[in-house]
């Protein structure tokens, strides 16, 4: 029994044909989108990154607003005080920096699958938090103050925005 995918040795392959040039595919090789040196760095921010804490994000701004979002807080904080004096600078820094994390989070969710595009209201807040991300923590402690309040206030607006229309769940209780 002899196979059908055997040639026989005296037959001519069959000439490959030739295929003409697109001009509309480009002929240009392909290259990494970052450089060495940039793939390093990106690989040190994914070791580094750590996650958002957002119980701490809430007890910071229980700490900063007070009990003005008491019933916006995921978690429970026994710290805050109406009147209660505002963080120290090392604390409001920490809170700065914790604020812009949790901001960064917030801005990176909302940007996704064209939310800016469906939610008007949702590109305003990201574009007030990515002004605030930038701001430098003011030196006098009652501007301070009124800059951890700003972040806050932005963080807490987005976090329900984007609870309201599906993108995160969880990050605020009903």
């Amino acid at each position: 029994m002899t196979s059908t995918a055997l040639r026989e040795e005296t037959t001519i392959p069959e000439p490959m044909p030739v295929r003409v040039k697109d001009p509309t595919v480009s002929a240009h090789p392909w290259s990494p989108p970052l450089s060495r040196l940039g793939l390093h760095d990106l690989l040190s921010a994914v070791r580094n990154w750590e996650p958002v804490d957002w119980d701490s994000v809430y007890d910071g701004l229980d700490t900063i607003l007070n009990e003005e979002i008491s019933h916006h807080a995921a978690g429970t904080s026994g710290s805050s005080r109406p009147g209660a004096a505002g963080p120290g600078y090392d604390e409001a820094e920490e809170l700065a920096q914790r604020f812009r994390g949790a901001l960064i989070q917030l801005v990176n969710r909302g940007l996704r699958d064209d939310t800016t595009k469906k939610h008007p209201d949702i590109a305003d807040l990201i574009e007030q938090a990515r002004t605030l991300q930038g701001g430098e923590l003011p030196g006098d402690e009652h501007e301070a103050l009124t800059f951890l309040r700003k972040l806050g206030r932005v963080i807490l607006e987005l976090a329900e925005r984007l609870e309201e229309v599906g993108i995160v769940k969880g990050l605020v209780e009903c």
